[in-house]
């Protein structure tokens, strides 16, 4: 498995993966300068972003993962998203669920469910969990 950062890719890239669904982002820029494409077996596999937020924190959104990936795949990007996280000296690591099953891998590796950060309280309707992981 192989990150590929791509803020320095071309937009066509990122295009090719997400398919038709790209034309109806509207963050596309965003999504470009703080993303990661997963590299499996040859292919882009999945793709996450690690935005900056307040209080030197990062957001780990978009998550999004091709069919077919290994089950073990979500359980290691998050894992390497907490060491993305330290490499950019990031203090906290955010995580927005809803879902309970990632809701419960984020519990197995030590995130704890906070109250919405405030720099998520006017972006998110809140029907799920905000985790949140010390990365310092």
């Amino acid at each position: 498995m192989k990150f590929i950062d791509t803020a320095g890719l071309d937009e066509k890239v990122l295009h090719d993966f997400f398919e038709e669904k790209w034309s109806q982002f509207e963050e596309k820029q965003s999504l470009k300068q703080y993303g990661y494409l997963v590299e499996h077996e040859g292919t882009y596999k999945a793709y996450f972003a690690l935005s900056p937020v307040k209080s030197n924190g990062l957001w780990l959104k978009s998550l999004y993962m091709k069919e077919g990936v290994p089950a073990t795949f979500p359980l290691a990007i998050l894992e390497s998203a907490i060491a993305l996280a330290k490499e950019k000296e990031g203090e906290s690591l955010f995580v927005y669920s809803h879902q309970t099953t990632l809701d419960t891998l984020l519990q197995m590796i030590h995130f704890k469910r906070v109250d919405t950060p405030a720099f998520a309280e006017e972006l998110l309707e809140n029907r799920g969990s905000w985790w949140k992981i010390e990365v310092k």
